[in-house]
């Protein structure tokens, strides 16, 4: 079943692309096909964008799919999920073990914080 939702989301993120690249080279063309759908060239910057924006939600629908699975922050903490319940007995709080997890990378302050809020999050699914 997953695999072939994801067929569906390329086909379909094929055929908008090839749609979005023959609206832009035939915009305002008197002998384009979308005149047999829509006389008025004047909407063709219109279905232009339109059709862009549904490539763009395409692409977020299909990178939402692997978010989680594929961060390396989640797959660090479902590794160390023996650990986390260990100190989560001890009375830690998710805060803690977050900020404990990110005082140990060896990163700059932008990447621990960013680090710490998707800590945050998947403790609190684990």
């Amino acid at each position: 079943m997953k695999i072939r939702k994801h067929l569906i989301f390329y086909i379909t993120l094929f055929v908008l692309m090839i749609l979005d690249i023959y609206s832009i080279f035939n915009a305002g063309n008197p002998n384009s096909i979308i005149r047999n759908i829509v006389p008025d060239p004047g909407w063709d910057f219109f279905i232009t964008a339109v059709i862009s924006l549904l490539i763009v939600l395409t692409v977020i629908i299909m990178n939402s799919f692997n978010k989680r699975i594929d961060d390396p922050v989640y797959l660090t903490l479902i590794d160390n999920k023996s650990y986390i319940d260990k100190l989560r007995s001890k009375g830690k709080s998710d805060e803690d073990i977050a900020a404990s997890f990110t005082n140990k990378l060896k990163e700059n302050s932008f990447v621990k914080k960013i680090a710490y809020r998707k800590a945050l999050k998947y403790l609190k699914r684990i």
